[in-house]
């Protein structure tokens, strides 16, 4: 997939670029709005309409809802921990409507900055390769080093029902992940409201009383394994997790508030700690050993929704991967059963 390097970056024009110029609506969306940079970008000809080959003025009056191609290199260095990027994306569904994928570990969702090897920018080669030329829209996101369903659409319509769905919460997901210690048998639900926890790292979330009305359903899916996490306990468990809300890392911070952290999370084990040596570039093996793994091992299972056009039950399954159920197997633990379907769906 390396050759995605070369290709222009897609980035469709919002709302609030109605009535702007190229060079006023670029400072206004490129990550730290470097003007000198970005005039030189637009000076060298790096900015088209999709479909065109003339490129864009610095005031070429922007167009709400077209795509805009960037043509910008992409220098950013792979990460040596996670692993190489597919070839192709395993599509878990594909019609006229909606492409859904099986998203690795390690890969953004949508092109970030000068990053462009992402799930959306594969999901679309895939698309053009059989020659198709629709644009997908992205409809939800994961973090990056979370594994499993990404969705996309590939029309209007379908983009607006499916974002409608999501705001009303009739979209059920369900995440796979392994927790330190053993949590306890059956299933309970989380009601703990988030927010910004404000020390050193910035955009890590917390349990607060201010924070924002945050739920989760937990069922323990089988424990394995004796190393022992001090405050945590001994073992691992599987464990299902269920957002009821969608707040940011909520199932990352509702498990670490509850004691038992995702294996792998650089954020939420530890403190931070991890998070902050990888920030410095200080991450090495002595440390991923601790963590476990080199990504939190947390998966996008299921997702159950209603068909964006002819109404009809939709339920996709993103199987356990591979380097969780290696994590299990090497330490005495078997691969969790398969979700059962909710009913209805």
């Amino acid at each position: 997939m390396r050759d995605l390097r070369d290709h222009p970056i897609p980035h469709r024009v919002r709302r609030s670029g109605e009535g702007k110029l190229l060079l006023e609506y670029l400072l206004e969306v490129v990550p730290l709005r470097d003007r000198p940079h970005v005039e030189l970008a637009i000076e060298e000809g790096r900015f088209r309409w999709r479909g065109d080959e003339e490129p864009l003025a610095a005031d070429a009056p922007m167009r709400p809802g077209e795509t805009l191609l960037a043509d910008v290199p992409d220098i950013t260095p792979d990460d040596p921990f996670l692993p190489a990027i597919p070839e192709r994306l395993t599509e878990l569904l594909r019609d006229e409507d909606l492409l859904v994928v099986d998203k690795p570990a390690g890969l953004l969702c949508y092109p970030l900055g000068p990053r462009k090897v992402a799930a959306l920018s594969m999901a679309q080669r895939q698309l053009e390769e059989d020659g198709i030329e629709d644009p997908l829209r992205p409809l939800h996101r994961i973090d990056r080093e979370t594994s499993g369903i990404l969705m996309f659409a590939r029309t209007l319509l379908a983009d607006q029902c499916v974002k409608k769905a999501f705001r009303e919460r009739s979209v059920r997901k369900s995440y796979l992940a392994i927790v330190r210690g053993r949590l306890d048998e059956g299933s309970w639900t989380v009601h703990a409201p988030i927010g910004p926890e404000d020390r050193d790292i910035r955009m890590k979330m917390a349990v607060r009383e201010d924070g924002k009305p945050a739920e989760t359903t937990i069922t323990n899916l089988g424990s394995f394994g004796d190393h022992d996490h001090g405050a945590a306990g001994r073992g691992y468990t599987w464990v299902q997790a269920c957002p009821v809300t969608g707040r940011a890392h909520q199932i990352r911070v509702h498990l670490a508030h509850l004691g038992h952290p995702i294996v792998g999370d650089k954020m939420y084990c530890d403190d931070g700690s991890a998070f902050l040596k990888w920030w410095d570039g200080e991450l090495d093996e002595d440390v991923m050993r601790r963590l476990g793994m080199p990504r939190q091992a947390l998966h996008a299972w299921t997702l159950a929704c209603r068909h964006p056009i002819h109404g009809e039950p939709l339920w996709l399954h993103a199987q356990a991967p591979a380097d969780m159920l290696a994590f299990a197997a090497t330490r005495g633990g078997a691969a969790p059963a398969d979700p059962v379907r909710d009913k209805g769906w």
